[in-house]
């Protein structure tokens, strides 16, 4: 298999990682065992009630309720500098080419509601501290008042914490990462289970995904995965984990390469981004970034002029215009938000 020669080279080029003892947890068998525990915003962030009771508890739907849409939007200048202090008139939105009348609008600074995925099988083992300076560089990020839960994926998704904003907490659950037990990373499974958890999350809601972007055998396909990421109220970050060991040894194959296109696209599709450091020195600034964008975007609401609930893939394009130089002289500005959504079938 392609993917066993990827990672029996890293294992070749890459001697083992000894983590020090700080960082070591006792063996837990049951560590990546099938999750009972929900991934529900009861022990958090405020939630909408499910519209079908026939779902689970922790599952309903909220990113299309009817025909209201939101969409958490960040807006720069051709610099990459962010821009506040926009108003309801610097915003257009388009649903498949047709103008949208935006009915609500609002900056957000607020607290935020995170998720951080992150992959652990043997996969990484070669290249742990990748991880270890991406879960603790995160969690160092983390303000009063915010909420996050943490899932560690390899065969399956296991939920290690559900929300909570006790710090010491988090170390814990952290601290869980110790040494892979399967060498399967089923990344699209862990995904869409992870976007299935949150959506009745009201809000700005953000999954960090901390990953190789690699998958064995997943039952749910990429384009499963891509499919699930155009409706999900929740935008992915993407952390790519190895690149420094890729580049030392040239391990830049069609299969690596195809990994770095998955993390794109997923963020690509939700709103979100993607980062691939080389270096150690540079996660602290990925997070750095990350934190920013979730802390200066703006909320934005519109009523779906298509009455339509054909299950069909509707595209979003928005536009802002501002005269941020004070010129008199308004200048088109780069906005990074979700690129549509499937509407409802009825």
């Amino acid at each position: 298999m392609k993917i066993a020669g990827v990672v029996l080279a890293l294992a070749i080029c890459f001697p083992a990682v000894i983590l020090p003892e700080s960082f070591r947890a006792p063996a837990d068998p049951a560590l990546f065992a099938p999750a009972a525990l929900p991934l529900s915003p009861a022990q958090g962030p405020p939630s909408k009630k499910a519209s079908d009771q026939d779902k689970p508890k922790g599952q309903a739907a909220i990113s299309v309720s009817v025909d209201l849409v939101n969409l958490q939007a960040l807006v720069t200048d051709k610099k990459g500098n962010i821009i506040t202090g926009l108003k309801p008139e610097n915003f257009t939105i388009y649903e498949d080419n047709v103008k949208q009348e935006i009915s609500h609008f609002a900056p957000v600074d607020a607290a935020t509601t995170t998720v951080l995925l992150v992959e652990f099988s043997k996969m990484i083992e070669y290249f742990i501290e990748d991880v270890w300076n991406s879960v603790y560089t995160f969690a160092a990020s983390l303000r009063k008042g915010d909420w996050v839960a943490v899932i560690g994926y390899d065969i399956r998704p296991t939920i290690l914490t559900d929300f909570t904003q006790n710090r010491n907490q988090l170390y814990e659950a952290l601290s869980r990462f110790n040494t892979p037990a399967f060498r399967e990373s089923n990344l699209c499974d862990a995904l869409i289970y992870t976007l299935d958890r949150v959506e009745e999350i009201d809000g700005k809601v953000a999954i960090i995904l901390v990953a190789t972007g690699l998958d064995t055998f997943s039952r749910n396909t990429y384009d499963d995965a891509l499919k699930k990421c155009k409706s999900a109220n929740a935008s992915v970050y993407a952390v790519s984990v190895g690149q420094s060991v890729r580049l030392r040894y040239n391990l830049d194959d069609i299969t690596l390469l195809m990994a770095d296109n998955r993390l794109r696209s997923f963020a690509e599709f939700t709103g979100g981004d993607a980062f691939f450091p080389r270096f150690p020195a540079e996660f602290s600034g990925v997070f750095k970034d990350i934190s920013s964008s979730l802390r200066n975007q703006y909320s934005l609401g519109y009523v779906s002029s298509n009455p339509k609930r054909d299950g069909k893939l509707r595209k979003i394009r928005v536009e802002v215009k501002a005269d941020i130089n004070n010129d008199g002289k308004p200048l088109a500005l780069k906005v990074q938000t979700r690129q549509g959504y499937i509407a409802r079938e009825k």
